[in-house]
């Protein structure tokens, strides 16, 4: 009887155990997944949103996309232009309401040289977001305007759940490559006096280019894939690391390299190989 006492207490006192190292395990995933991935929060009026927008553009290293229903801040639209002059690819899809709307920055940015769409849709293109390098979401109810900065109460959230970025990337490259107007998008550049062919020119137009990544400099991979110096520098890490590129598609083991990059060197007619690694 005793024995059976003790063998009871025995498994009552494991079981406790268990259930506590179980809670234990649960509440370790719980702190690490909430500090793996964080979201700032910031309102107008108080925290200076445009400011946070700013920096993150400065800090962009490989690409922004950006869905912006109203865009007529010229101090975001600076900082911009300088990101694509340093080699990040930016492309911008807007609402049909900024092709002719007087205080739209589309069309300054596209006579810099910003790649940009204009939405499909009749009614309204009314997302407010940003990606940056696949590794910042920018979003909220803050349209990149003065008046959204210092008039409107609005919200910026900036968010590094790779989960959630995965799913505004996949939106955006929806948007980018099915949703928008070629009509709107060349009334655009028309009104910009701005020759859409120089920024998107048909397939058939392009010399094909071939470029080994294999063994490819650090300057023939800036001017023929068009990319940043620390994009660059990442190519040539990974490409040590795994003592040479096995596949072109190695390439895409790089967050900041997505297959809409992939696609768009694609139609710029350039054939990406990777052989003699030394």
């Amino acid at each position: 009887m005793k024995r059976a006492h003790s063998k009871m207490q025995y498994l009552k006192r494991n079981a406790k155990y268990s259930i506590l190292a179980f809670l234990v395990i649960v509440l370790s995933i719980s702190i690490s997944i909430s500090t793996l991935a964080k979201t700032e929060v910031y309102f107008s009026l108080y925290d200076n949103p445009q400011k946070e927008i700013i920096k993150n553009i400065n800090q962009a290293e490989a690409f922004i996309n950006i869905a912006m229903y109203i865009f007529t801040d010229r101090e975001i639209a600076f900082p911009l232009i300088k990101a694509q002059e340093r080699g990040v690819k930016v492309r911008l899809y807007l609402d049909k309401e900024q092709v002719e709307y007087q205080y739209s920055q589309s069309r300054f940015l596209v006579q810099k040289g910003i790649k940009t769409r204009i939405s499909s849709n009749n009614y309204i293109m009314h997302h407010k977001f940003a990606i940056i390098d696949n590794r910042l979401l920018l979003t909220g109810s803050y349209n990149w305007t003065f008046s959204a900065n210092n008039r409107n109460d609005e919200n910026l959230l900036i968010i590094d759940d790779p989960e959630m970025i995965e799913i505004f990337q996949n939106q955006f490259v929806n948007l980018w490559t099915n949703k928008y107007s070629s009509e709107r998008t060349r009334q655009l550049y028309k009104i910009a006096k701005v020759d859409m062919l120089t920024v998107f020119p048909p397939s058939a137009q392009t010399k094909t280019k071939i470029i080994n990544i294999n063994s490819a400099s650090p300057e023939k991979l800036t001017s023929i894939l068009q990319i940043s110096e620390p994009l660059v520098r990442k190519i040539i890490a990974l490409r040590e690391e795994l003592e040479g590129f096995k596949n072109p598609q190695d390439l895409l083991q790089l967050p900041a390299i997505t297959n809409l990059e992939w696609k768009e060197w694609k139609e710029e007619g350039i054939i990406i190989i990777c052989i003699e690694y030394q």
